[in-house]
């Protein structure tokens, strides 16, 4: 193999290390809440809006997007206290979660670029069969959120 054929093969190799190492992240123009999976960034649609104090209305949620693994979310959504986002995990999804019933589980908040914010939860790692929930505060007069991703082998 000659030097240009090398040098060829290393520029290769070291494009495809870093397209691999690169996260996607959501379109900065994109409102709404993000879960980067084994599928790839992956919109979630699917939520409750809350029906009480701490309660969410889960009833009418008829499609829960699906992943065999999250590593983390990203959240675009202008005027949402990002401060207050919680991630809880249930095993079965009721058609009322009630946030006061659960311990929501560690996370930490990044702020990205344009205001993109990388949520990280280490607890979810190695969790199957269940759901994760990301609770929300929306922005005055808007009801609270809780978007769901079922989480399944």
């Amino acid at each position: 193999m000659n030097h240009r054929n090398a040098a060829n093969m290393i520029m290769l190799g070291c494009m495809l290390l870093g397209m691999l190492g690169c996260e996607s992240t959501p379109d900065p123009q994109k409102i709404g809440v993000f879960a980067s999976t084994n599928h790839g960034l992956m919109e979630l649609t699917t939520y409750g809006e809350q029906n009480g104090m701490t309660s969410f209305e889960l009833r009418k949620l008829h499609v829960v997007p699906k992943a065999a693994k999250v590593t983390q979310f990203y959240v675009n959504m202008p005027d949402s206290t990002i401060t207050e986002l919680k991630i809880f995990w249930v095993t079965k999804l009721s058609d009322e979660f009630d946030e006061k019933d659960q311990s929501p589980l560690n996370v930490s908040i990044e702020t990205g670029k344009n205001n993109v914010y990388r949520i990280k939860c280490a607890d979810l790692m190695g969790k199957t069969n269940g759901f994760a929930l990301v609770k929300l505060s929306m922005p005055m007069g808007v009801s609270d959120r809780v978007y769901v991703i079922q989480i399944t082998e």
